[in-house]
């Protein structure tokens, strides 16, 4: 099909023309073709493509709105999942260098019937060989249909006994 200039009046109608053409010829093409297109062709991609593709809106912010209001904390590089968390394991720490308990870690996991993992917030290891096992909780997550399952779990099939803090 050619266009011929003598039936368009309007001298932006050519680039109008050359606009469908593009879009017909990138309909097939992922959003990713599309930018990599551009790319090639050192060019930005058009701010109406761009619009429809998505590419114009602001990143989602990083705060997110977590089910029980905890708020991520490091400690000495470690991300844990929420101050308190991070606070015992200031605590643990204290306990270490006082002599208190033998050894520490975090986020260990065991393995529970029916390929489910429970992962402790904390296993310790006290000065006479005995582990126990401490899990942060508050009020709202100790409730937690899931983890009152784990938790029954690690009582009956291994015999252990988490401790909440």
């Amino acid at each position: 099909m050619t266009y011929n200039a003598e039936h368009y009046a309007d001298p932006t109608a050519g680039a109008a023309m050359a606009s469908i053409r593009r879009e017909e010829r990138m309909s097939h093409m992922t959003p990713t073709e599309i930018v990599k297109y551009y790319e090639r062709q050192g060019k930005p991609v058009p701010p109406d493509i761009a619009d429809a593709l998505g590419l114009n809106t602001p990143a989602p912010s990083k705060h997110i709105r977590r089910k029980y209001g905890n708020s991520p904390t490091e400690y000495k590089g470690i991300r844990y999942d929420s101050a308190k968390e991070a606070r015992r394991a200031q605590e643990l720490d204290l306990l270490l260098a006082a002599g208190e308990i033998a050894s520490w870690r975090g986020q260990v996991p065991f393995a529970l019937p029916g390929g489910v993992r429970y992962y402790a917030d904390f296993v310790i290891l006290e000065r006479g060989g005995r582990y126990r096992v401490e899990d942060v909780k508050s009020e709202a997550t100790a409730r937690d249909k899931t983890y009152r399952l784990k938790r029954r779990q690690m009582r009956e099939c291994l015999g252990i006994e988490i401790e909440e803090v």
